[in-house]
């Protein structure tokens, strides 16, 4: 407390400054450009940020080469595929010098055996890329379609200890043992319902690897509200009620049943004629009974050889929100506008983001609301535009919503023409971050990390503001805490 000076003291200046000489030197490794391959180098250096893609892959591969030992077999075209993208994705980690740049042309080869458009000279899409890659990791895997019922796929739900995956758990990998997700895979979950009758069909689930966001046509945005226009409840006006339709066939099927039984009740009848509408009356009796029995206890029921009567049109109120929340989450922007002469442009709004992102109010809950009215489940309100509570923040991670972006890939230029770049995040333990956050651990919340700006072979570091201001993203990268 007294006045005088203590040389082991250290100014926070000179502590920053001490910092930045500590910093650990880290190189991002450069892509070569093959003719308009933006596309794909900026994709690969985003899923080499990824740590858990990166163990999967790894695991594809320890799959690939068991099945080859065994059957003696070649490798597939799917196989060739996953060897040349882990020979990339090994290339595209972090280096402590400056190292010659790498040319993913095997790679290119590769996929252009499943989709030509990879191979050619024209601008493509880095979205349809990331699917095919995504497609191709799920069929080596040889992974069988999940569906609600898969006990094993929802217990993957389960909170996690570690956003990175330990090097021990790659045991439980091999092809022979039990087989890991896709950490791409989520699952969502969709709801009809009828605003004229209440009727809500069976909830129907559907497994994803990304979701396909629209951009608002204005000059700026949040990727909260992308996500609320996704999961929002929408209006339908084309869809026919099923529980409206049966109930409209019931009422016709009544009518033409009490019009046949009136006609045989005319004493002018010929036997033949009556015979015809006893018949008729049969036929319409059991057909009543049939409808009458699916419209109280289940309307979906089978009813072929039964004619249904359209009902008159109503509105439908359709959601989708998702049910289990991936490992990895990518979310893609969707920039194009149609206009009415048929051409698409480039929609150019800003779409700000933060290093964290909580999907809560997006996903659903145990509890499935069959209101038209009322979203599916979950709470109505969506997240703030604020940075979360600390209490918010780690009800979000125990609910397994708590995701920290790790990569984008950044489109510039017109909707038929332009450049892919993109963002990676290293975690700190490759150094101490500028703003002195100085952890080991990757799971901390407040660990942005260090970032990179990488366009083929240019790469720089960029402070964390210039990247979640870069505005023009176009695919977005985030890991589950």
């Amino acid at each position: 407390m007294g006045g005088g000076s203590n040389t082991s003291d250290t100014k926070p200046s000179e502590k920053r400054k001490a910092s930045k000489r500590r910093k650990q030197k880290v190189v991002m490794r450069g892509l070569y450009n093959l003719g308009n391959t933006c596309f794909l180098n900026s994709t690969l250096q985003s899923l080499a940020s990824l740590p858990a893609f990166i163990e999967y892959v790894d695991s594809c591969v320890e799959c690939i080469r068991e099945g080859t030992k065994q059957s003696g077999a070649q490798v597939s075209i799917d196989g060739a595929i996953v060897l040349q993208l882990k020979a990339v994705l090994d290339q595209l980690s972090p280096q402590t010098r400056k190292v010659p740049a790498c040319s993913p042309s095997g790679l290119i080869g590769s996929l252009s055996k499943r989709g030509r458009w990879i191979s050619s000279r024209n601008e493509q899409d880095a979205q349809e890329l990331f699917q095919l890659v995504s497609s191709t990791l799920q069929t080596t895997r040889r992974e069988v379609s999940t569906s609600l019922f898969n006990s094993e796929f929802l217990s993957q739900n389960a909170p996690i200890e570690n956003s990175i995956i330990s090097t021990a758990s790659s045991s439980a990998s091999s092809c022979s043992g039990s087989q890991p997700f896709n950490p791409l895979q989520g699952m969502a979950a969709s709801r009809i319902s009828c605003v004229k009758c209440g009727y809500t069909a069976a909830i129907r689930h559907f497994t994803f690897d990304n979701l396909s966001l629209t951009v608002p046509r204005s000059k700026t945005t949040t990727i909260e509200e992308c996500l609320a226009m996704y999961t929002v409840i929408d209006q339908l006006t084309d869809f026919k009620c099923r529980y409206c339709t049966v109930a409209t066939s019931v009422a016709q099927t009544s009518s033409e049943l009490a019009q046949s039984k009136a006609q045989l009740s005319n004493p002018e009848l010929t036997t033949k004629q009556a015979k015809r509408l006893r018949s008729a009356i049969e036929r319409l009796t059991d057909q009543k009974d049939r409808l009458e029995n699916a419209l109280a206890t289940n309307p979906e029921a089978d009813l072929r050889g039964i004619q249904l009567t359209d009902p008159l049109p109503g509105v439908s109120t359709k959601q989708t929100m998702i049910a289990r929340t991936p490992k990895i989450l990518v979310l893609h922007l969707s920039r194009s506008i149609f206009l009415p002469s048929g051409d698409a442009v480039k929609n150019s709004c800003k779409v700000q983001l933060r290093p964290l992102l909580d999907i809560s109010p997006f996903t659903t809950t145990g509890h499935m609301n069959t209101n038209a009215s009322k979203p599916i489940s979950g709470p109505a309100a969506h997240a703030s535009t604020s940075l979360f509570s600390t209490d918010l923040r780690d009800q979000a991670r125990r609910n397994n919503c708590l995701y920290r972006l790790s990569a984008i890939v950044v489109h510039t230029g017109g909707h038929n023409s332009g450049h892919y770049s993109s963002y990676r995040r290293i975690p700190s333990a490759t150094g101490t971050d500028d703003d002195e956050v100085d952890t080991h651990d990757n799971n901390n919340d407040n660990d942005s990390g260090r970032w990179f700006m990488i366009s083929d072979l240019e790469s720089a570091e960029v402070s964390l503001n210039t990247v979640m201001s870069s505005g023009d993203s176009y695919l977005l990268f985030y890991e589950r805490l």
